[in-house]
Parts: structure tokens; sequence; C-alpha cells
């Protein structure tokens, strides 16, 4: 029956009781708010009491004091319970509701008498018939959506609950959308005990994973359907069988302790299982598979770049089981590891990575778009680039060939191109490369640089410049954007500056080539923008005297270009011999 005590005055019971006839077990202080909802706690804050005793139990009159564990600077506040009878075996929710608000779980309201519970540094209740107390409970280590219960490894008991090692997190029972907890009924969370968990046989010691025991296959930093917060999750495949309790989650760059694995249930895998790990084991909002979620973390997962890589490992008392890093990502597409190469020395390597194509959950509510991904099961296959130092020649792989001492040279640059009604500089600005040899050589691996970026040639197939020949690096390669240029052989993601100006191409520490100038506006250009500067093709000087273009932007062997390419919005000949400069 529900009921409502109006008198917060302390007095004397109904009901004749003693220490332990009563027991807190369960204490819901912070609602989780479910999607497009509100998170106030107003009206859905309750704890739960057990009658211990063997008989029916009139509560009116038991006077219930909330407040912090060490009195604090607040005083208390009390509530007298107005007449409601509780079973002897059974439980009995109270909550911060009025009697005509009540919850469908709540059975007896105390309206707003006790204040609110308190979210952070813990609170205490206490059960009491005048200077008797009944019972009394500390609460701390309060999560929003899951309420603490005493143990249900053990019946209730009035000093177990004194403490705090007997108490645990609401396990996966959800009274109320996004809120999880077992207002009136039994308690289904067990705490863990670092080093043993419980089977269908019993307790027993924790098997964890050796160093490599299990494989990190997959991250999703930057999800689209739903957001990060909610959305981030990695994977990993076991190759043995093994618990993951004590497990810790972690990423090397930040200050934050490891995110444990906690559980009094083993969390067991078999060989060849995949478990899923995300900022999110609630199904309902992470757009993950069902039961997919083995583990939580509370880190960012971030999207990674070659100046801050993402990074995070899975330990075990401080032993690294595995660990992977990453210097890009695609937003909706998780990062994934060729399922050829499973084992905790090929996904050190970035290279082994590729971006997932298999769509997975459900569409983005506002942009209708997908994640991708294989959260929990098999990755699809990379198509991967060849060991180092190789390239693929149509179907051949073969080594890469590097440029010698001077055989490479810039010949062509535009910084400042012309734009129609399609393209920016983002998209049309390019520059072009001799071969001065007479063999071949190719561009992977090779980097080029200028002082606002610098980009890798990274590339399965061989990229080659055959002897005496072009080559073109832009920044774009669709000709809708790019101002209609010749296929690029290689782009670039830097922009090349107007003034003040460097292009650099570098074979790992080694400079082969340099460009730089001071302006690309001369006094004999009355309209620089959309006209490229070109080397005249009689300089066969090595970049050590050719490459200081800034004296040279305004006199030979410089020039600027005169003749007009592609959609006719800018001049140069990109690919192809410069003009004679005058």
């Amino acid at each position: 029956m529900a009921a409502c005590g109006p008198s917060d005055e302390e007095g004397g019971c109904k009901d004749t009781l003693v220490a332990g006839d009563l027991i807190i077990t369960e204490v819901f202080a912070d609602y989780a708010a479910a999607s497009g909802g509100t998170g106030t706690d107003e009206g859905k804050e309750w704890f739960e009491i057990y009658n211990a005793s063997d008989r029916p139990v009139d509560l009116e009159g038991v006077t219930i004091t909330h407040g912090r564990p060490e009195g604090g600077t607040t005083a208390p506040k009390k509530h007298a319970m107005g007449p409601i009878t509780i079973a002897p075996g059974t439980y009995l929710t109270l909550g911060n509701s009025t009697r005509d608000l009540l919850p469908a779980y709540v059975d007896y309201g105390y309206s707003n008498a006790l204040g609110e519970f308190f979210n952070s540094n813990g609170g205490k209740l206490d059960l009491s018939c005048g200077s008797t107390v009944i019972d009394s409970a500390v609460y701390e280590a309060v999560k929003s959506g899951r309420s603490r219960q005493f143990t249900a490894a053990m019946p209730p008991d009035y000093t177990q609950n004194d403490n705090l090692a007997n108490w645990c997190e609401a396990s996966d029972t959800e009274f109320e959308a996004s809120n999880f907890g077992t207002p009136g009924q039994d308690n289904d969370c067990r705490p863990s005990v670092a080093g043993q968990c419980a089977d269908a046989q019993g307790s027993r010691p924790t098997v964890p994973p050796e160093a490599g025991q299990l494989v990190i296959t997959e991250v999703m930093p930057s999800p689209g359907a739903v957001s990060d917060t909610v959305g981030e999750w990695f994977e990993a495949k076991a190759l043995a069988s093994f618990d993951l309790n004590g497990l810790a989650l972690d990423r090397t760059t930040d200050t934050a302790n490891p995110r444990v694995i906690e559980s009094a249930d083993c969390i067991h895998v078999n060989a060849g299982d995949y478990v899923v790990f995300a900022r999110s084991a609630d199904t309902a909002v992470n757009n993950l598979p069902a039961n997919s979620v083995k583990g939580a973390f509370t880190f960012t997962l971030v999207a990674g770049s070659m100046a801050t890589p993402g990074d995070v490992q899975i330990l075990y008392n401080d032993q690294v089981i595995d660990a992977v890093t990453w210097t890009k990502t695609t937003t909706e597409k998780a990062l994934q590891l060729d399922p050829d190469l499973t084992d905790a020395t090929s996904n050190d390597s970035p290279s082994n990575f590729c971006d997932a194509t298999t769509q997975y959950g459900a569409a983005s509510t506002t942009t209708g778009r997908f994640d991708f991904g294989t959260p929990g099961a098999a990755n699809t296959q990379c198509t991967l680039l060849p060991p180092a130092g190789m390239c693929d020649a149509a179907g051949t792989l073969r080594p890469i060939v590097k440029p010698a001492a001077d055989q490479l040279q810039i010949t062509e640059f535009l910084a400042n191109p012309g734009n129609a009604a399609v393209g920016t500089d983002s998209t049309r600005e390019w520059f072009e490369i001799l071969n001065t040899g007479g063999g071949a050589f190719d561009l992977n691996g090779l980097t080029f640089a200028s002082a606002t970026g610098m980009t890798v040639v990274s590339s399965a197939s061989c990229i080659s410049i055959a002897g005496n020949a072009f080559g073109l690096v832009a920044r774009s390669t669709d000709s809708a954007n790019n101002g209609m240029l010749p296929a690029p052989d290689a782009t670039f993601g830097f922009s090349l500056v107007d003034s003040n100006g460097r292009i650099e191409v570098r074979d790992g520490a080694t400079v082969l080539e340099t460009v730089i100038w001071t302006s690309v506006f001369t006094p004999t250009t009355a309209n620089p923008i959309g006209v490229a500067r070109q080397l005249d093709p009689d300089e066969t000087a090595s970049f050590a005297t050719n490459g200081d273009a800034g004296t040279a932007a305004s006199t030979q062997p410089w020039c600027p270009a005169t003749t007009t390419y592609g959609d006719n919005t800018n001049r140069g000949t990109p690919k192809a011999a410069n003009a004679q400069c005058p």
C-alpha cells in the first residue's frame, strides 16, 4: 500500500523495533534522463529497506535522517514516517515524491523532507525510533542512472551493510529507461574481490591474459551516427581463453587513472572471441550490437594526427597486454586491423589498418548517415601497403627507386591560382617536378613540405617518374575542381603561400630539392593571380644554386608563365616543358 507521511517531527515508533529489524539495502541518488529528457532528480530519488524481522512492521513514527557521513557543515534533514506496513522478508521503497505523484516502483513518499541525495562525497541514511538506531548506511561512488546496492552475495544484514566493500553498483536491471536498480526486489550486484570471480561452479581465481593474448583489432574515435561521448569504442580479439576481470583500459597520453574492469562474476572469453570496450555500455544509446560491450571506459579516443597520435592500451597489473597508436582516422569509420595480421606485433604498424566499409547500427536521426565498422565481429580485408621499401608495379612487388642526388628538380609552381566558380586555392595549387636523369625514380615515401605542413607520399602502387619526364604534385586530383590539370602523380595537403613561401622535397632527413620565394607578385606581372612561376628550361643547375628563388622571382632563371591550360583560368605548363623566359 502506497503512503505518504506528512510529519517531519521526531517521535516514538508505533511498533516496537530493535536494531537490525529494518535494513537499508539500496540507494538511488542520481537520475539519468533518457534521450531528449531532463535529468532532474526531483521525484526520482529513492532508497529501499528490508524487513528482517519475522512479523509485519508498522513504520509509523520511524524517523529517517539524511546528511553527510561525517556530519559536515549542513544540518541533517529528518522525516517521521506516517502509517505504512512492511511484511516480513520483503522490501519497501521510499522516494522523494508526493503521495499523488509516486512512481510505480515507490511505495512511500517523503516529498522533499530529506533534501537532495548527494552525487559526490557521499551521504548517510539513518532509521531510528527515538534514540534507538535501527539501521544506518553510507552511500558513495554515485553514478548517474545506477543505484548503489547491498551485495546480493549474502542476505541483508544491518552490520554487514556498514562495510562499504559490501556495496556495489546496480547491474543490468532497468527499472526506468536508462536507469538501473531493483526497487522492491532482490538486488542484482555482487562486489568484486581482486583476483576472484564467480562462475557456475562457485568462486575461483581469475585467469588473466598474458601479453599479446588480447589483440586490439579496431578503434572508433569519431562516430557520426551518435555522439562521441556514447559512441566511441574499440575492439580486441582473444587468442586464448581467459577472464577480463581486473584488466585496465587506458591511454598513455592522458593523466587519468586507468579504467579497471570490475565484476563479481567471471567475464570469461574463449580463443577467437571478439570483445568490445565502449564509452557507454547502454545499447540504447551507443549504437552497438546487443551484449557486445564487455567493459566501459571514461577517457576520450582522439582522432589522431602526426603531431598528436591517438592511442589506447590494455593492461593487467601494470603489464601491457596490447597497445595501438594511430595518426589519422575518418569520421563515421572505424579503423580496423587486417584480419590476416591479428597479432600484437602487426597491429603496432598503422599501415596494417584501414577504414571500415561495413555499416553497423542505426543511421543518425539528424543526418541519416551511418557509422562503419564490425564491432564484435571479424574485420573485412584491407588493401594494405606493401612491405617497407617496396611498391606494386602492375602486380609485381619491387624495391622503391629513390631519386639520386640532383635528379629531382622543382621547375614550376602555382601558389596564387585564379579561381572560377568551382574550386579554391585548396584545390587548385600545384607544383611540377622534373626527372633530370635518364633513369626513372619513384615518388613513394618522399616527403613534400612547406612552412605550413608536410605530406608523405603513401601508395601501394609505384608512382614512377620516367627519365627526363615531368611529374605533377597537386592539391586535388579532381579535374572539376583543380582547374582541369593533367592527371597529378601525387597530392599534398599544405598551402602554398603568396609571400615568403617554400617547397621542400625530402627523402627521410635528406633534402633533395628546395625552392623558396619572397613573393609571387613581381613588377613584370601586372596581374599575378593565376600565373605560375616557372624555371627557364635552359636552367640545369642543381637545387643548391637554383633553389633560392627569392631573388629570382623577378629575374632569371624564374619568370611568369604565359600559356593558359585546362579551363583557361590560370597560366602555366603543368607536367610539360616550360616556355623560355624573356
